[in-house]
């Protein structure tokens, strides 16, 4: 029954706050619920928009550390409020720092917010977009947004400090306490800290007044104090506080603010709540009073400490919790229009759900919520058809009617009648055992209990249909039998059955042993077809009974020491299908007794002559005759066709037909019951005991007489249709062998495109069986201009000897307008007597056609050849201009696999069920692509890592150059590789030389503890050597100015005696190296891009690098 008020249970409320699911996040539950809001509204606002998955679902990921690209993303959008990202792309080239290449997605974020100072990059001029920032970090970008940092308080070693106050002042981190803002900071953090600032005043910077809010411009009434501008002005962002109810259409349900009912009322619209909420009391967000979250439900609000309440609220002899009768809202079913009277009655009935409210926590009840549901038994199963479903009798359309889906004939339920016009049902959960005992009530006595399975259990006061009360002491003078009982969500008897409600006689479909779990004992499971036509599943039988049918020994199975590791054999195999047995159910263990086994030759049993369905009697062999009454039940199964004798086959699973019928069929009312079977079936049955003249159950090992009616192609399959107790029901569409369009409603799954056998069931269901012909896709050629044609099958080495008079030849080249009724065209060959089309030919048994299907005529044949093996397909078009695709593993016999990648000629690889272009009179050699998915990298024998971004960095020592020759391949199936320093790519090649695999690598070295000397300012500067660039570290000295370029500079190494001394020039680049030297006197800035720097080695030899002027004053974050 949906929800149906679980929040509060007998008035027992467990969590403090109460958080409807927020759509948008399939993990919303992993969540922190400290955080939960936050990361909701976040999502709502289109701030946070969590991370795609393959089923085009949304994950938020709450526990992972963000990175500083998402974080610039996220402070962009609400910076913005450009949510949708719409002019993101624009800001992409801003971007300055030198590792913006591999930013992908986040260069326009990232752009925006440098440029706008919100975000601030690393000394040596990177973002590190995937790196991980720090709750500190976070803190200083978003404070930036808001306006702080215009004085650079957030630079230097107490900026984390500073970042702090601030974020403590404004009341950001009252929810983290205790968590750590200096390590990476998580998804779920970052979407709290950004929450509690949205409504934290933005402020501006002077010298004269220091930091100011700035206010909002509002028209003109002499405010004193102007409201304070925030992040979260621009969304019109406001959380709303009211009751839960159904709209005055009945058409959605609405959230009204503080619920006074007033005309200056705001009513947010909240679609995402259903009717059982209606009543409820809690908050939402919205924009422009359009709700962005589901609703956050405040049951910390609920009246729990009252354990009972009098219910005469209407008279003056009031309790002191109880308001007044016009001050409290009433809802029972949703209904917000309740009547006291109605009220004060649903809350005497045990079994109903209530909950009260105190909104204004003055001990004076303010809400009432009942829920009243009502119990019934089902009768039959519910069957859909369209967009109606009938239940017990009653048709309603689809949308009158809601969780019904799961009930079966036999289930006990309840449902209610909600204020949206809905009727809602629930299963309620058997109880097996026996009752014991039962108290009826007296006058003075307690309320009556029963005594079930040694469990004393009270009366449900819920009501059936006929508003009968109480059920459960239906049949309560029948003791020490087994019986069933079922609990409403009070956990009170609402419903009883006499006997556990189990079927007399069930067929075995399946069974399996296997060791117990302290192996000492073995286990006996069994898969049981009972007469209502469902299946048990796989279930625990007694061990007394495991000689009555066949359990596979799990003594086969053993482990590499000869120890029995209890594995069962593999399920599915139809071990005894067959079987007819008796059975019953206690403590959901069954006991079984099995009455026959089909056998076969001269010990069997099998019909003497036909049975015609409606037939009042079965005859069976040496003139035995058996009545066929109302209640036999006929259980079948067969297997593929030509053999009604089914051996189990462990390697290759059978497609397997079976089922169940009951009682005669009623030629004057057409109704359902046993089929005709032809004689001769195989067959095992048991005789009513006593009289011996009737025929109880009956298995037969065949397939019903007249199952099929005729062959049919089934070209679509347009609609499926979930059915209760039974599975999925598939509508087909088909051509019979006389040309006629036939549609088939059938639980049969994947038959389009084949030629079946097919059978109208008793249900008024199809049933399909492979067609005992030979069927397949050929070729055919119109030979001559009359009715002589050549057949040619596709596949692996087929040959073109097959010659027929036309006959029977169908037009199925478009199917899209055909409809059941319609009768297929002739195939018109007159036009083109040299054409060949596709076709599905059926072929009977003495080799003659049956039939013709044409579904293709605009495509050429032709031959090629796969890895020495001739295959005959369609190819192209009929002119071929178009060529066909065909996957590998849709070749025949090629062995090629659907998940598996090949090279074809060498070319890169494709999996096997892509599609690939095979021409006529071609030769392909097929590989299959060796496994590189795990390449490994060694540089000079050492194992290299990789970065975030799945690049290998190779790190050398601070002198050292990059040597390709010292690269190699850390994989076996690597034989060998190829560096290209240029693009900084390595590409590995596989043991059989056609899979490659290519990755990206970049090269860094080690810092240089150095320095750099000017003799004409007698100054010593840092110098360090980063990925092949000379760094000058200027420590706050923005000017320096080399007045004489022929000054000697060294590059003196305290650690590394092989590059100490090393003598270098400097020049500018830009004005060319045999420029004047006045005109080349430069001065040295932050920025710089253009200065080069040549080092002269001892041994002659030079290196050029850029030099980068960096200062370390300038803040990291």
């Amino acid at each position: 029954m949906k929800k149906l008020l679980a929040m509060v249970l007998a008035l027992v409320m467990t969590l403090s706050l109460a958080v409807s699911a927020n759509a948008a996040f399939k993990d919303v539950k992993d969540i922190d619920e400290t955080y939960a809001e936050s990361a909701a509204v976040l999502n709502g606002l289109g701030v946070f928009k969590g991370y795609e998955e393959k089923d085009g679902t949304f994950s938020f990921q709450p526990k992972n550390a963000i990175t500083r690209a998402e974080v610039a993303a996220i402070v962009y959008r609400i910076y913005t409020q450009d949510v949708k990202d719409t002019y993101v792309k624009n800001y992409e080239t801003y971007n300055k720092f030198g590792d913006m290449a591999g930013a992908g997605w986040a260069k326009g974020y990232i752009g925006y917010c440098a440029n706008a100072a919100l975000v601030k990059g690393y000394p040596n001029g990177t973002f590190v977009p995937s790196g991980k920032v720090t709750g500190y970090e976070v803190l200083a970008m978003i404070l930036r947004a808001v306006g702080y940092d215009q004085k650079n308080e957030f630079t230097g070693a107490d900026w984390a400090l500073h970042v702090a106050e601030i974020a403590e002042r404004q009341g950001i981190l009252d929810n983290v306490k205790g968590v750590d803002l200096n390590a990476p900071a998580t998804r779920e953090v970052v979407a709290e800290l950004l929450f509690q600032s949205i409504n934290v005043p933005m402020v501006t910077y002077t010298a004269a007044f220091g930091y100011q809010n700035v206010g909002l411009n509002e028209k003109a009434d002499n405010k004193i104090f102007a409201k304070n501008k925030t992040l979260g002005d621009a969304f019109n962002l406001a959380s709303y506080e009211g009751y839960i109810t159904y709209n005055a259409k009945k058409e959605a349900m609405v959230l009204t603010e503080k619920g006074e009912k007033t005309a200056d009322d705001v009513v947010i619209t909240v679609a995402d709540q259903d009717v059982f909420d209606a009543g409820r009391y809690g908050h939402v967000w919205a924009t422009k009073t359009t709700a962005i979250t589901d609703v956050f439900y405040d049951d910390t609000l609920l009246a729990t400490k009252y354990e009972s309440w009098n219910t005469d609220w209407t008279t003056k002899n009031k309790t002191d919790f109880i308001a007044k009768e016009g001050d409290m809202n009433y809802f029972l079913n949703g209904n917000e229009d309740a009547k006291a009277a109605d009220i004060e009655a649903a809350l005497k009935v045990k079994g109903s759900e209530k909950a009260i409210y105190d909104i204004d926590d003055d001990g004076d009840i303010d809400t009432v919520i009942v829920i009243n549901p009502t119990v019934d038994y089902m009768e039959a199963d519910y069957v859909v058809k369209g967009d109606e479903v009938k239940i017990q009798g009653v048709k309603y359309d689809k949308d009158e009617v809601s969780g019904y889906e799961d009930l079966v004939k036999g289930d006990v339920f309840t449902f209610v009648d909600m204020a949206d016009a809905v009727r809602y049902y629930e299963e309620l959960a058997p109880i097996n055992g026996q009752k014991t005992k039962y108290t009826i009530p007296t006058k003075d006595s307690a309320a009556p209990y029963i005594t079930f399975a040694d469990k004393d259990y009270e009366q449900s006061g819920l009501k059936d249909r006929e508003d009968n009360v109480p059920l459960f002491s239906k049949n309560r003078d029948t003791f020490d039998t087994d019986a069933t009982i079922y609990l409403d969500r009070g956990g009170y008897v609402a419903y009883t059955l006499a006997t556990a409600d189990v079927a007399k006689y069930a067929m075995v479909i399946d069974s399996y042993s296997v060791l117990g779990e302290k192996h000492n004992t073995i286990e006996y499971y069994v898969n049981l077809l009972l007469t209502d036509g469902t299946e048990t599943g796989y279930v625990l039988v007694d061990e007394d009974c495991a000689d009555e049918i066949n359990f596979p020994d799990f003594y086969d199975v053993k482990d590499s020491k000869n120890d029995y590791i209890g594995q069962p054999a593999a399920t599915g195999n139809y071990i005894d299908l067959g079987t007819l047995v008796e059975y019953t159910v206690k403590d959901n263990v069954y006991t079984i007794k099995a009455f026959n086994h089909i056998a076969h030759g001269d010990n069997g049993e099998w019909l003497a002559v036909d049975y015609t369905k409606g037939s009042a009697a079965m005859d069976f062999r040496q003139d035995s005759r058996k009545a066929v009454i109302e209640d036999t039940v006929a259980f079948y199964f067969y297997g593929t066709p030509h053999s009604t004798n089914f051996e189990p086959n462990e390697s290759k699973k059978v497609d397997m037909h079976y089922g169940v019928n009951t009682g005669k069929y009623n030629k004057d009312t057409n109704e359902a019951g046993i089929p005709s079977y032809r004689g001769g079936t195989d067959v095992c049955y048991l005789e009513t005991s006593g009289n011996g003249k009737v025929v109880d159950a009956v298995v037969f090992s065949g397939m019903p007489m007249g199952e099929y009616e005729d062959f049919v192609y089934l070209f679509k399959c347009e609609k499926e249709t979930w059915t209760s107790g039974v599975g999925q029901l598939y509508t087909y569409y088909g051509v019979t062998s006389d040309g006629e369009v036939k549609e088939f409603e059938s639980y049969d799954e994947s038959r389009v495109g084949t030629v079946c056998y097919y059978f109208l069931r008793n249900d008024k269901t199809y049933d399909f069986a492979p067609a005992p012909y030979e069927t397949d896709l050929v070729s055919v050629e119109l030979l001559g201009n009359k009715d002589t044609v050549e057949y040619r099958y596709e596949g692996q080495n087929t040959e073109s000897n097959i010659y027929s008079n036309l006959d029977k030849v169908y037009d199925l080249t478009d199917t899209s307008d055909l409809k059941a009724g319609d009768k297929v065209d002739t195939y018109d060959w007159k036009w083109q007597t040299t054409k060949v089309v596709e076709g599905m030919l059926v072929v009977d048994e003495d080799g003659d056609v049956e039939c013709l299907f044409v579904l293709d005529d605009d495509v050429t044949f032709g031959q090629f050849k796969v890895n020495g093996q001739n295959y005959w397909y369609p190819v192209a078009n009929y002119n071929g201009t178009k060529l066909v695709e065909r996957a590998l593993a849709k070749l025949d016999k090629g062995g090629f696999e659907a998940d598996k990648y090949y090279h074809i000629d060498g070319a890169d690889a494709i999996k096997g069920d892509a599609g690939f272009k095979f021409e006529a009179g071609k030769t392909y050699n097929v590989v299959e692509c060796v496994d590189m998915s795990m390449v490994g990298l060694l540089y000079d024998n050492t194992l290299i890592r990789t970065d975030a971004n799945g690049e290998y960095v190779i790190v050398l020592p601070a002198h050292e150059e990059f040597d390709a020759n010292k690269v190699s391949a850390g994989i076996e199936n690597a034989n060998s590789l190829e560096v290209d320093t240029a693009k900084q790519e390595i590409t590995f090649k596989s043991i059989d030389g056609v899979c490659t695999k290519t990755v990206k690598y970049n090269v860094t070295n080690e810092p240089c503890d150095a320095k750099l000397l000017s003799w004409t300012d007698k100054k010593t500067f840092d110098l360090k050597r980063m990925n092949n660039t000379l760094m000058v570290d200027l420590k706050g000295n923005k000017d320096v100015t080399v007045k004489n370029l022929e000054d000697i500079l060294y590059v003196a190494h305290s650690d590394d005696s092989k590059c100490a001394f090393a003598k270098f020039e400097i020049y500018n680049s830009t004005y060319g190296e045999k420029a004047d030297p006045a005109a080349r006197t430069t001065k040295l800035e932050v920025g710089m891009p253009d200065l080069v720097v040549v080092v002269t080695a001892e041994d002659g030899t030079t290196a050029e690098y850029f030099v980068k002027i960096g200062d370390t004053t300038l803040p990291k974050a």
